[in-house]
C-alpha cells in the first residue's frame, strides 16, 4: 500500500478523546479469544486521542512503517552498513508502556517506493542480494528477539506480480520466489517463538492471488519453509464487497495447511458507494459487521487475530492515492465513533 504523512491539527496533538463505551473493544475480543489491534505509527501517535484510544481498546499493536527499510520521514536503513532504529524504538516504547504485543510489518516488501537508493541502484549480483538481505532479518530480528509477538515477513509478493502487469516486486524480480524461501527460514533463526505471516491483499476469497499464495504456501510447508500464517489485509470496496460464506471457506482451506489467517490491514473504502453520507455509513457497518463475523466463525484456532489499518478517517492512506472521501476507517476525523465501530462491538458481544 502507498502511505502518506498527514500533517496533524495543532489541538489534536493534547486534546483529550471522546468517552467511548464499557467495556472496550479488547475486552469483548478476549472473551471470544481473539486479539484486535490497530496500527501504531509515529505519524499516529502524535496525537494524544490516537494513542489513548489504541491503548485503552486494543489488545496489540502494529508497528506499520518505521519497520521498512525506507519510510516517509525516517529510514532504518540509511547505508548499506548501517541501521538507524531511532523511530523504531519509540514506537516499540510506546507500545511496551501499555503492554501491548507488537506486530512488525514488514521485514520484506518488494515495493521501490519504500528500499533505499544504495539498494534499488547498487548494481549488486544475486549473492550480494541474498546475504543484504540476510543481514536485513538477523539484525533486525536480534534487536527485537522475544520482544515481537509476529512479523510479517514477506509482504504483497504475489498480488504485486499478478495486478500490476508484470512482477513489480523489486526482490522478486532480483531473486524470484527463491527470497520468500529463504526470508522465513532466516526470521525463524532470528527470533524463534515469533509466529512469521506471509502477508498480501485481495487474498480474503478464492481467487487468483490467494490460489497463488495456498499454491506457493502447500509447496513450501512441505519443503519445511516455517510459515505460519497467511496475512489477509483485507482492504474492502464498498462497492465490491466479498461473501461472508466464500471468505469463512478460503480462510478454512488455509487453515488446512497447518497455518492461520490473521486479517492485518481491514479497512473499508466507499469512496464510489453512491448513497448518502449516513447509508453509507451504515452500509459499511454491515461490512465490518460481517468480516469480523467471517473471522469469528471460524474461530480463534484459525483466525486468531483481526487487525485495523488506522483509526481515523483524515489518517487513511487512501489520502496519498488522492482518495479523500473514501472514509474506510472506525472513527470520524475528531475521533467520534462511526457506526462501524458499533457494528465491531456488536459482532464480538454476540
Amino acid at each position: 500500500m502507498t502511505y502518506r504523512i498527514i500533517h496533524n491539527p495543532d489541538p489534536y496533538t493534547t486534546m483529550a478523546p471522546p468517552a467511548l463505551p464499557d467495556p472496550p473493544l479488547k475486552k469483548l475480543a478476549e472473551q471470544r479469544g481473539i486479539q484486535i489491534g490497530s496500527f501504531a505509527s509515529l505519524k499516529y501517535l502524535r496525537e494524544r486521542p490516537y494513542r489513548d484510544i489504541l491503548a485503552s481498546q486494543f489488545n496489540y499493536a502494529t508497528i506499520d512503517g518505521e519497520p521498512n527499510w525506507r519510510f516517509e520521514d525516517s529510514t532504518l536503513r540509511p547505508t548499506k552498513s548501517t541501521f538507524d532504529f531511532t523511530n523504531f524504538d519509540k514506537v516499540f516504547t510506546f507500545a511496551n508502556q501499555h503492554d501491548m504485543p507488537v506486530r512488525v510489518q514488514h521485514l520484506v516488501w518488494g515495493d521501490p517506493k519504500w528500499l533505499p537508493d544504495w539498494l534499488t541502484q547498487g548494481n549488486f549480483s544475486h549473492d550480494e542480494l541474498l546475504a543484504i538481505l540476510q543481514n536485513h532479518i538477523a539484525t533486525v530480528g536480534a534487536r527485537y528477539k522475544g520482544k515481537v509477538r509476529e512479523y510479517s515477513v514477506v509482504n504483497e509478493a504475489f498480488s504485486r506480480k499478478l495486478l500490476t502487469g508484470g512482477n513489480h516486486d523489486w526482490w522478486g524480480e532480483k531473486l524470484n520466489y527463491e527470497y520468500i524461501d529463504k526470508s522465513f527460514i532466516w526470521a525463524r533463526a532470528a527470533d524463534p517463538n515469533a509466529v512469521l505471516i506471509l502477508n498480501d491483499f485481495g487474498n480474503e476469497t478464492e481467487g487468483q492471488i490467494s490460489n497463488l499464495m495456498y499454491d506457493y504456501i502447500k509447496d513450501a510447508k512441505s519443503r519445511g519453509v516455517p510459515i505460519d500464517a497467511v496475512g489477509m489485509q483485507m482492504h474492502i470496496s464498498g462497492t465490491n464487497i466479498p461473501d461472508k460464506a466464500k471468505v469463512i471457506s478460503n480462510m478454512q482451506r488455509f487453515a488446512a495447511l497447518g497455518i492461520k489467517v490473521y486479517v492485518t490491514e481491514f479497512d473499508v473504502n466507499m469512496h464510489d458507494v453512491q448513497a448518502s453520507a449516513k447509508d453509507k455509513e451504515t452500509r459499511q457497518a454491515t461490512i465490518y459487521r460481517d468480516m469480523l463475523g467471517a473471522c469469528l466463525a471460524v474461530g480463534p484456532d484459525v483466525c486468531p487475530n483481526f487487525g485495523y489499518l488506522g483509526l481515523i478517517d483524515r489518517q487513511s492512506w487512501y489520502n496519498g492515492l488522492g482518495i479523500h472521501d473514501a472514509n474506510p476507517l472506525l472513527l470520524h476525523d475528531n475521533y467520534d465513533p462511526k457506526p462501524a465501530f458499533y457494528a465491531v462491538r456488536a459482532a464480538l458481544g454476540t
